[in-house]
């Protein structure tokens, strides 16, 4: 079948530049929108009952994504998560970056590609949105300037595709993804179920830096056959005083994950070894133990680069990687 028409709007302007929104429809009336800046999922819709409901937590307003800090809806990198003490080695040549969070880099420092306007092209006939940047070691300390394009699918069976290509001209670092967060039914998430393909989550220090050590998952952190997110926070709360999840997952398998609500489900599916999940109230005021949405990060390990059993972050030079990660919709 044919794709259908993407249509682009102007969005706003950062530092002089046009942003523009990219909207891909299916068939079904399903519609995904993106961003230049930042190259962020802007919306996920759904037409269920003659309207459409979304999906993920999103702003309206180019000005809520440059100044909010949850990092809502961005591709975040060039590496996703913390470098602990923003320091890392290649080739037996250590790297100190300027620390962001605490002593620690955070989502590749201040001036990560989360902070830049991309160049977008559309591809109507497979559906498809492509987003090129020029990342410059310049910008964010990293070695090599990596020539990055991520390219926004959707099918015509409701399943999102998100590829991130890379190609560097020196030995360097690469694991982004898209920092996005998920609410299948308003208002909340606490009565939805979260089911995760893993045996253990990443012990961390008191900066949320891994130790390099695995946990086996147990209570709280045990959702294999699916938690309802509430239970598992007063779970979590009992076992060890947290209010909210901050934590990685090592995951397994193709689909490595499912959130569900009575009338929704969507697939997570991955081809690296983490899922990160973050309780938050990401577009409003945060209230303790209530969760508007749930980020859901697809990604290589955190700190992958400073653990040798994390897996392999390293983008050599002119040595072409791809990632995909993919969220398939379903009605119930």
């Amino acid at each position: 079948m044919l794709g259908m028409p993407v249509t682009r709007t102007k969005f706003g302007q950062v530092d002089g530049e046009d942003v523009y929104k990219y909207t891909i429809e299916n068939s079904n009336k399903t519609r995904i929108s993106v961003l230049t800046y930042a190259a962020a999922w802007q919306n996920f819709e759904v037409y269920e009952d003659g309207e459409y409901h979304s999906l993920i937590s999103h702003f309206d307003d180019l000005q809520s994504y440059i100044e909010m800090p949850f990092q809502v809806g961005k591709t975040v990198g060039r590496v996703a998560g913390r470098i602990g003490k923003a320091r890392f080695m290649i080739n037996g040549k250590t790297y100190q970056l300027t620390p962001n969070n605490q002593t620690n880099l955070m989502h590749g420092g201040d001036d990560g590609i989360q902070t830049k306007n991309f160049i977008g092209s559309a591809d109507g006939k497979h559906n498809s949105v492509s987003l090129a940047l020029i990342v410059k070691s310049s910008d964010d300390g990293f070695p090599g300037n990596i020539d990055l394009l991520i390219t926004y699918s959707l099918s015509e069976d409701d399943e999102v595709s998100i590829t991130y290509t890379a190609v560097s001209d020196a030995d360097t670092l690469f694991n982004p993804t898209c920092h996005v967060y998920f609410n299948l039914d308003e208002p909340s998430i606490m009565d939805e179920t979260l089911q995760i393909a893993s045996d253990s989550y990443l012990d961390v220090d008191d900066e949320k830096v891994p130790t390099g050590s695995l946990i086996s998952v147990d209570k709280a952190f045990d959702f294999r056959k699916g938690q309802i997110i509430e239970n598992a926070l007063c779970n979590l709360e009992k076992q060890n005083g947290k209010l909210e999840f901050d934590d990685t997952f090592v995951t397994y398998g193709d689909r490595v994950a499912t959130l569900s609500s009575d009338k929704r489900v969507v697939d997570f599916y991955s081809d690296r070894n983490g899922l990160v999940i973050f309780t938050a109230n990401p577009t409003g005021v945060e209230v303790p133990g209530q969760y508007s949405s749930v980020a859901m990060e697809l990604q290589m390990l955190p700190d992958a680069i400073n653990h040798t059993n994390f897996g392999n972050i390293i983008l050599r030079k002119n040595q072409k990687t791809s990632y995909t990660n993919k969220y398939q919709y379903r009605k119930l």
